[in-house]
């Protein structure tokens, strides 16, 4: 028999309380071997006698030599009514790190081993309490560092992306059975009206519903990855004091010295509940320091991978270093967002502004470019102007970004992304085939590999070793 597994599911540090969690067959009994109940519901004299969803108070001793460790409350959990589906305790401690690794200690002393990395989730998986996209969502809810993204995890921890997928299945089941019914009874002179139904079935309850879901990752990605914002221009725009204004605190160093960030500088942070990546790249310029040409060129390649860009132009910035930066810029994808900010507008009159921003997308126009900055305005970190705009534009960058997509959940996660994509590939296939009028084997194959597909994210079709990778990622305690 496999012995009970255990770890601490607080982290690590000093707090109140830790929790030490304990599951599998057997766990009632080596409680009772180190615990000492001075008090439980219904007069429960051992762990073994308490009911499920019931606590006890008492000591967590060393039987060794009868030595209390610490006063604990210990909750029981029957089977098959807990998280893992197993019988299971979990011991509330004090939070020390010397009384967490005594009880563990003692635990394992006593008939118990040491969770593996996500044991406790994935024991729940195998026993059908949670699919595999709800199981994943439980990391996805402990990482959430945003109110969208927890969102958005809470949604697919009850079962959201799970739903869909086993109504995307229903339908691509009923259409197989068909084809198969019908493989080798379909008249001549009806087989283009009928596959054409067929086709058209699919485009509805399948292939649109696919797209809507993968269109999700746009927002989706944003709430895993973070949006990546970079703020660029030539030195002494006023770039890192943007970066700090936006961040909340003084994270890069501002002087008036040109030059003074010589690397990319990223902080984390949310704006107006969008989780972000705040860069401030070195400014862009031709130099010969051979220090500051490699922070110019990271920055060059971090504009590259932006979400957003913000653009800062002093107004006493010349035509020749706007010239430079226009290239890099506005060749950027129509997906990457641009904001042509005039910095330091406190320092300067209104008229100086306007005839700044002018002259900036006068040299625009006169490019060629067939797009333009997708915001014009003012700046001033000093004095908080034009900031809240900056922030109305990342929240709308992101709007923009779920604007094609009615799916009513965010795909968060890369791995089901690419799971959906690839099963909106074999149906848009499967679609052409039946409209060309091909027989029904290649249509049917091709629906065979995208529930292949689908089932991956749910784990109905999902192999060991996935699951063991995935679960790997997890922390000890859950």
């Amino acid at each position: 028999m496999d012995k009970p597994y255990c770890a601490c599911a607080t982290p690590p540090g000093v707090s109140g309380i830790a929790v030490i969690r304990m599951a599998g067959e057997g766990s009632a009994a080596v409680a009772d071997k180190v615990f000492r109940i001075r008090r439980a519901a219904e007069g429960a004299k051992t762990v073994a006698e308490m009911a499920g969803y019931t606590a006890a108070y008492g000591t967590f001793i060393d039987p060794s030599d009868e030595t209390v460790i610490d006063e604990v409350m210990l909750t029981r959990f029957c089977a098959p009514h807990s998280y893992t589906g197993e019988e299971s305790v979990e011991i509330s401690c004090h939070g020390g790190l010397t009384v967490r690794q005594e009880i563990l200690r003692v635990l394992l002393e006593n008939g118990a081993r040491m969770a593996g990395p996500g044991e406790f989730t994935k024991r729940a998986f195998m026993a059908g309490k949670l699919d595999l996209s709800q199981a994943e969502a439980v990391m996805d809810v402990i990482a959430a560092d945003s109110e969208l993204a927890l969102r958005a995890a809470e949604s697919q921890l009850s079962g959201s992306l799970k739903d869909q997928v086993e109504r995307i299945s229903a339908v691509l089941y009923l259409q197989l059975s068909l084809f198969e019914m019908f493989l080798d009874e379909i008249e001549e002179e009806d087989d283009n009206e009928t596959k054409n139904h067929y086709a058209e079935e699919l485009e509805k309850s399948v292939y649109k519903r696919l797209q809507e879901l993968t269109d999700s990752y746009k927002q989706g990605r944003i709430l895993s990855e973070r949006m990546k914002i970079v703020i660029c221009g030539i030195p002494n725009s006023g770039k890192s004091s943007l970066l700090n204004c936006l961040s909340g605190y003084d994270r890069a160093i501002v002087t008036d010295v040109p030059g003074t960030t010589r690397d990319t500088l990223e902080v984390v942070t949310s704006i107006r509940g969008i989780p972000v990546k705040l860069i401030d790249t070195a400014g862009i310029r031709k130099t010969d320091d051979l220090v500051e040409a490699i922070g110019v060129d990271r920055a060059t390649a971090a504009i590259t991978e932006a979400d957003v860009v913000l653009w800062l132009v002093s107004t006493d910035e010349e035509e020749k270093t706007i010239n430079d930066l226009i290239g890099p810029i506005m060749n950027l994808p129509k997906e990457t967002k641009i904001a042509l900010l005039i910095s330091k507008s406190d320092a300067s009159d209104e008229e100086t502004v306007k005839k700044q921003e002018e002259k900036v997308m006068s040299l625009i126009s006169g490019k060629g470019y067939s797009r333009i900055p997708d915001l014009c305005g003012s700046l001033s970190s000093r004095s908080g102007e034009g900031v809240s705009g900056i922030e109305e534009f990342i929240r709308n960058a992101y709007d923009e970004m779920g604007a094609t997509s009615s799916a009513g959940l965010l795909v968060t996660n890369r791995r089901h992304f690419e799971v959906l994509a690839s099963a909106l590939e074999k149906i848009g296939k499967s679609i052409a085939a039946l409209r060309a009028g091909d027989p029904l084997e290649g249509p049917a194959l091709l629906i065979r590999a995208a529930l292949e597909d689908v089932g991956e994210i749910t784990g109905k079709s999902v192999s060991d070793t996935l699951v063991d990778t995935i679960f790997s990622r997890f922390c000890v305690g859950k």
